[in-house]
Formats: structure tokens, C-alpha cells, sequence
């Protein structure tokens, strides 16, 4: 038992006060004669012992009688809750796409809202936390309005993301009893190893999982080759502990279905299925199962637009091998020589290669620092007979460093940095017996925030990236003729020079991935009180329109989306209301493999926490730990018990 106001109880030791008046009485007896002594021994005797006894009631029923009164003041009460704080509580529902699978007839995700609605205390009030939103201090209206209108979130949240999210906002609440309760199934890939679980918070997980945790999902699509008449599309499918002979696979254009396969799945492995579609400007395409565990990964949508050509200028002495990289298929690519470059042109242009120049002309310095400056990509292959105080006339000119010496001795590329944007996706694996390319003379140098691409033996960069402003500048340690180095025989030259071109202009993927950092590069100007938007393409599915991150460029604008769109579909990039370019958005597939945490381990190790599958319980258990059961009205009625009792005793003893 508790007290509201414990403090009263110290009035108890008042009752000793009639107790001492009992034991002390100070009253003096009044003697009166009679004749027959012995008759009035006897009486005399009979008289005190009842007397004695008829106080002695009443003593105890008055003591009663205030006892009970000090104690309803007090305010007596049974709780759980052994801290006498007010509780508060949240709670974390768990909206991720994951969500869709079912546990019988019903989602998990609308299961939990009606079992919360149902469950909820009338008399409390609820911080509501989603993976996209925070809904605080909500009543039952607001909860039960709120709970109705969620909707999936494309966005999954890690469990330490939660439960700091959570103790953030306990830390406003002082004199509370803090408890957080989390709905989700749990999956393994949300769940790190240490939980950042705070000893002041109670907590109590519910894992709700689907009866048939199997799914086949649609992974991804890719153009797999192209000619001039046919587009030749790869689909590729995974199994998640689902078997199946015949899975039909369907290729829509817009909403006409235009082919349709079927392919075999073993249980955990892919499978690909073919298509082959006209080569057009623009096909809008989406790829679609019926599968009917999970439905988000069912569709995977993909845009294919009008080929963005990338504009690549070299100068200097005419080279075969750029001009088989930069194909007439990809690339507008021009070799011109230096006295016959046209200045205008350079704006224009994506990629500029310095081919081995001597010198660089102060005029054409000059123009290909506004190039850089502007956002253009250049690659310096520097000249063996290099004029060094021109090329540090450049380079002091970007404030980047300097070239320092020549040095002739022959070296070997023997270093690759795998992870650098324009090697990352060459490599199936990281190999180690490769046919290194070796170099006779290498300049040594003193740039700034250089970042190696392929390095030396000696640990020199020899092919390594600067950033100046919006611009890339790509620097070679040495020529790459013939004479000076065997690099145009290595297979390391296409992938190189290729993504040189690829990364001087994002050209659009078939896809972006919603919740991803997505850079979208459109080939167009913009005024500054102008901006590019982007608009749902199906108005009647999606109605969403928003204004991403842009970056201004000389020829292009590279458009940063990070948490939007919210849905999966075709969208089209906007300028005053003109169409630029079609893209697609899917979500992303991480959810799909049904892998769930095993919570047991984790209540082993900390006392605070309790986990179940049953919201209903969950909600009980809560109710129970902090319901307040008050006495005081019992007390009371003990009072007026006592006080009845004495007045019984006055009355009926007084004989």
C-alpha cells in the first residue's frame, strides 16, 4: 500500500495523547456511607470491572475512529508502480513495408491499428513515433483519427534510431514513469547487436510475425544489350523460402500489357526472366508477379528515355584509342588540335581531355578554369617534354598545388582503389594477379585534397581526382604514349577513360530507389528565378508534385532527391510546366527477405524489458502496472464504523 500524501500519517502519533489521558486519569472518587458494608463490597467490585471494561471500548473505538480518518486523509492507494510517478507512455508502430505481410485473412501493419484502437485507455495520452512522423500526446479522438489515416512508409528505421528517437522525448518529461512500447516484426537487418536501452525506461516489445513468411520478389532490371531496332531487358527475381515452377512474369508499357513469360524459382536463389521491347524515344515500362505474401515488390517500374549523348572534347594530337571508347552511340566526341580549338565551344562540352599538351595557352587557361568552375569535368595528361611553370601557371591559378619534378625511373601500377565511384562497379571481386601497367618517367606533385584513383608502386597517385568548385579535375603522374608507358594495352584504360565520360553527366537509370541519395543530372539551362520540378506522371494513382535540391550547372542540372517521392510509379521532371524527362521510382527490395530477430536473447540481459506477440496483453500488463486502486473511501467508511461502535458502547453500557 501507498500513501498520496504520506506526510499526514505522523498525526498518528496523536492517539497517544486519550491513551495517556486513559492510563492517567486524574478524576477523584466521591465516598458515600452505607449501612450494609458487605453488601456494598460486593457491588463496589461488580462496578469497577465494568466500568474498566466500558472505557477500555471505547478507548479502542475512538482510536479506530481517528486512525481510520488520519489514514483516508492520507490518501492510502495500491500501484504497481513502486515509484509514485505519473506515467508516460509511447509508442513505436512500426509502418515499414514489411508491414504488408499477413497474419491470416489481415496485414500485420492493420491488425495492430484496430487491436491498438480497441485496446487503448481512454484516460491516457500517447506519443505516437512511425518511421516518418512523430505524433505527440495524442487523446483517444486524436489517436483513433491519426492510427486511421497512416499509410506505409517506403522508410524503415533501424531499433537504436527508435529507442534514441524515444529517449529524447522522455528527457522533457520529469516525475514520470516512462515506458515505450514497440509493434513491429523485428527484422534481423533493423536489429544491431548492442541495444541502446536506457535503465529509467520500461519497455515492452511486441513482435508480430506473418503465418507464411515466404516471398518472391522482383530484385531488379537492366538492359542487357541494344541495337538499333530491339532493347534486349533482363528481369531478375529472388526467392525468399518460396518454391515454384511456374511463376508468371508480365512487362507492361504504361498500362498495356505488351509481354509475358514465366520462369522456375528454387527456394533462396534468382532467377531471370527475357524481354525484348522495339528501341524507341521513351517506354515507360513496369514489370509485374502476383505473388501474395508481400505487395510492394511485386512491381518494379523503369523508364527508358531518348539517349542523352555526353559531349567529350580532346585536345591535342589526334588518339584511335578515344575514339573507340567515346562511341557515336554514347558520346558527341571531338579531337581537335590546339591551334584549332574553338573557344566557343568549350561551354558546351561535358569532358575535356588535354591530351599530352606542352604548354597551355593563358586564353585557353583561362576558359578552362571557368569550365571547371561550372561544374565540367577535365582530364590532364601531361606531355614527357612538359613546360612545368606553364602547367603551375594553371594550377596556382585554381589555388590546387603544384607539379614539381619529373622523375625518370620506371615504376608499376599496382594499386587500385575499388571503392573510388570511377572503378567501383568494374570489378566483379577485388583481384589481386593482374596485369599491372608500368610507366619510365612520373611527375611528382603537391596537390591538394587529391584523391588516388590507380596508384604507383612507390605510393605515388598516378591517376588521382581534385575537386575545384562545382568541377572535376582528373590528373595523370604521367604521358600514356606509347614510348613513356604500355597503360593503352592495359585493360584498365576503357573503364577508365569510359567513366571518365559517365561522370562528367549522370545519364538518367532506368530506376531510382525511393529513400536513397539519388543525383539525377537534366540537360538543360535554367534562369535564377527558375527551378525544376517533379510531378507525378499518373495523376488519377499518385497525386504528388514536389521542388528537389538542384544544383546549377553551365549545361546541365543535377537534381538531389533523398525523401522523396513516397511511392513507387513514373514521374517526369518538370520546367515551366514543359515535360523534360520521364523517371521511375521503386521501392527499395532490403525488406523483402522476411528475417526476423530472436527478442529472447535480449530479455535475458536486461531486467526492464518485456516482450510478447499479443498487443492485447501488452496494453493489460500496462493498465495493470500503473492503475491506481485508492482506499480512502474504505477508510472512511471504517471511521464512521468506529464511531457508530462507540455510540453503540455509550448507549447500550451505560447500565
Amino acid at each position: 500500500m501507498q500513501f498520496k500524501y504520506p506526510e499526514i500519517l505522523y498525526a498518528l502519533l496523536l492517539l497517544l495523547i486519550p491513551i495517556f489521558i486513559h492510563l492517567f486519569q486524574l478524576r477523584r472518587f466521591e465516598k458515600v456511607a452505607f449501612t450494609n458494608v458487605a453488601f456494598l463490597k460486593k457491588v463496589e467490585l461488580q462496578t469497577r470491572k465494568s466500568a474498566r471494561l466500558k472505557k477500555f471500548l471505547i478507548l479502542l473505538a475512538r482510536l479506530g475512529l481517528f486512525a481510520a480518518l488520519i489514514l483516508a486523509f492520507a490518501q492510502p492507494y495500491f500501484s504497481q508502480n513502486k515509484k509514485q510517478l505519473q506515467p508516460k507512455i509511447a509508442l513505436y508502430l512500426d509502418n515499414s513495408l514489411s508491414m504488408q505481410a499477413k497474419d491470416g485473412t489481415n496485414e500485420l501493419f492493420k491488425n495492430a491499428i484496430q487491436k491498438i484502437i480497441s485496446n487503448f485507455n481512454e484516460n491516457t495520452r500517447l506519443t505516437v513515433i512511425t518511421n516518418d512522423n512523430v505524433y505527440e500526446d495524442l487523446n483517444n479522438k486524436e489517436l483513433k483519427n491519426q492510427l486511421l489515416s497512416l499509410k506505409y512508409s517506403p522508410f524503415s528505421k533501424d531499433l537504436n534510431t527508435v529507442l534514441l528517437q524515444a529517449n529524447n522525448k522522455f528527457k522533457k518529461n520529469k516525475n514520470t514513469q516512462n515506458h515505450l512500447l514497440l509493434i513491429s516484426d523485428f527484422q534481423s537487418k533493423n536489429i544491431k547487436q548492442e541495444m541502446l536501452l536506457n535503465k529509467d525506461i520500461q519497455y515492452s516489445f511486441v513482435q508480430l510475425k506473418p503465418q507464411n513468411p515466404k516471398n518472391i520478389s522482383i530484385d531488379s532490371v537492366f538492359i542487357e544489350k541494344q541495337n538499333g531496332l530491339d532493347i534486349h531487358l533482363k528481369v531478375r527475381l529472388k526467392s525468399y523460402n518460396a518454391v515454384t515452377d511456374n511463376l508468371p512474369v508480365s512487362l507492361y508499357k504504361d498500362q498495356i500489357l505488351t509481354a509475358k513469360t514465366s520462369i522456375a524459382l528454387e527456394n533462396n536463389k534468382t532467377n531471370e526472366a527475357y524481354f525484348k521491347i522495339p528501341f524507341t524515344d521513351s517506354f515507360n515500362g513496369k514489370i509485374h508477379i502476383d505473388d501474395s505474401n508481400l505487395a510492394f515488390d511485386n512491381d518494379l517500374f523503369f523508364s527508358i528515355n531518348k539517349l542523352e549523348k555526353i559531349n567529350v572534347l580532346a585536345i591535342g594530337e589526334k588518339n584511335q584509342f578515344l575514339t573507340k571508347i567515346y562511341s557515336k552511340t554514347e558520346f558527341n566526341f571531338t579531337n581537335n588540335k590546339l591551334n584549332q580549338v574553338d573557344y566557343n565551344s568549350i561551354a558546351k562540352q561535358h569532358l575535356i581531355v588535354l591530351n599530352e599538351l606542352k604548354t597551355i595557352p593563358i586564353s585557353l587557361q583561362e576558359t578552362l578554369k571557368k569550365f571547371v568552375k561550372n561544374g565540367g569535368s577535365l582530364v590532364f595528361i601531361p606531355s614527357v617534354k612538359a613546360n612545368l611553370t606553364n602547367y603551375n601557371q594553371f594550377f596556382n591559378s585554381l589555388k590546387m598545388g603544384s607539379v614539381n619534378e619529373e622523375i625518370t625511373a620506371e615504376h608499376s601500377v599496382n594499386s587500385i582503389n575499388f571503392s573510388h565511384p570511377i572503378l567501383n562497379n568494374v570489378f566483379e571481386k577485388r583481384i589481386k594477379n593482374f596485369q599491372y601497367p608500368t610507366v619510365k618517367t612520373v611527375y611528382a606533385t603537391s596537390f591538394k585534397n587529391q584523391r588516388a584513383i590507380l596508384k604507383l608502386d612507390n605510393q605515388q597517385a598516378f591517376i588521382s581526382q581534385m575537386k575545384f568548385q562545382k568541377g572535376t579535375i582528373y590528373w595523370f603522374a604521367s604521358a600514356i604514349n606509347q614510348e613513356n608507358s604500355n597503360f593503352k594495352n592495359s585493360p584498365l584504360i576503357v573503364p577508365v577513360f569510359y567513366n571518365f565520360g559517365k561522370q562528367s553527366f549522370q545519364v538518367s537509370s532506368l530506376y531510382y530507389t525511393i529513400g536513397y541519395h539519388n543525383k539525377i543530372a537534366i540537360k538543360t539551362t535554367i534562369n535564377k528565378d527558375e527551378v525544376l520540378k517533379i510531378s507525378a506522371l499518373d495523376k488519377s494513382r499518385l497525386n504528388q508534385q514536389f521542388i528537389p535540391l538542384q544544383r546549377v550547372y553551365q549545361q546541365k542540372v543535377v537534381l538531389e532527391v533523398d525523401e522523396n517521392p513516397l511511392q513507387s510509379g513514373f514521374y517526369q521532371v518538370e520546367k515551366n510546366e514543359k515535360a523534360l524527362k520521364n523517371i521511375a521510382f521503386n521501392y527499395n527490395r532490403k525488406e523483402s527477405n522476411l528475417v526476423y530477430s530472436d527478442l529472447k536473447t535480449v530479455k535475458e540481459q536486461h531486467s526492464n524489458i518485456n516482450i510478447t506477440n499479443s498487443i492485447q496483453d501488452t496494453f493489460q500488463q500496462i493498465k495493470e502496472n500503473y492503475q491506481v486502486k485508492p482506499y480512502w473511501k474504505w477508510f472512511v467508511l471504517l471511521a464512521v464504523l468506529f464511531l457508530i461502535i462507540e455510540v453503540l458502547l455509550i448507549k447500550f453500557l451505560k447500565k
